[in-house]
């Protein structure tokens, strides 16, 4: 049964400004991750910016989309669903699943049927598979707090990191005192 943060006794403090918010959380550099489940029986993704690990001992994540969305309701539907990790070469399906409003069916990014599984992006630089243990709203949105069922990793690449409202990758600092092994964000 979900819980409903939204139900409060007593007034609500006050809430910082909105555009002050996400102004804010711009700053906060993550790594882009697309949320993918079926719909109609076909892959579809979208791109999310709340996503982090709870645990290791169970391997469990969570994850954060708007309630009313195709995605949350499929997600409710199936009790499960898929996390790609995405790498620098998918700024292209970053995008496509991120565009406010568009269809976000996968077929031209996703990998050939997975036997069943949720569908994944080509190419990621990992894959989870996961189970809903659980799902809270908050205000207008859904966490899904998810138990990790199965991981897949690519054998290497580069991480595509979203940073300032803008999709980046990193780079090596010359300034480091490592001389340049430490990674540093980059357009």
């Amino acid at each position: 049964m979900p819980h409903d943060l939204t139900q409060t006794t007593g007034s609500l403090p006050t809430a910082a400004p909105p555009s002050d918010f996400t102004e804010a959380m711009s700053v906060l550099a993550g790594g882009v991750v697309m949320v993918t489940t079926r719909i109609d029986d076909r892959p579809w993704g979208v791109t999310v910016s709340a996503f982090a690990a709870v645990s290791a001992q169970p391997p469990t994540i969570l994850v954060s989309l708007c309630s009313e969305t195709a995605s949350a309701r499929a997600i409710d539907e199936t009790g499960s669903f898929g996390v790609s990790i995405l790498g620098r070469h998918h700024r292209a399906a970053a995008r496509h699943g991120s565009t406010p409003g568009a269809s976000k069916f996968l077929e031209r990014f996703a990998d050939p049927d997975r036997d069943g599984r949720s569908p994944s992006v080509s190419g990621a630089l990992a894959q989870l598979e996961c189970e809903v243990v659980e799902r809270v709203e908050v205000a207008d949105h859904s966490i899904f707090i998810a138990r990790v069922r199965h991981v897949r990793t690519a054998a290497g690449g580069e991480p595509l990191v979203y940073f300032r409202r803008a999709y980046r990758t990193l780079a090596r600092c010359i300034d480091s005192p490592t001389r340049g092994r430490t990674p540093c964000l980059s357009s």
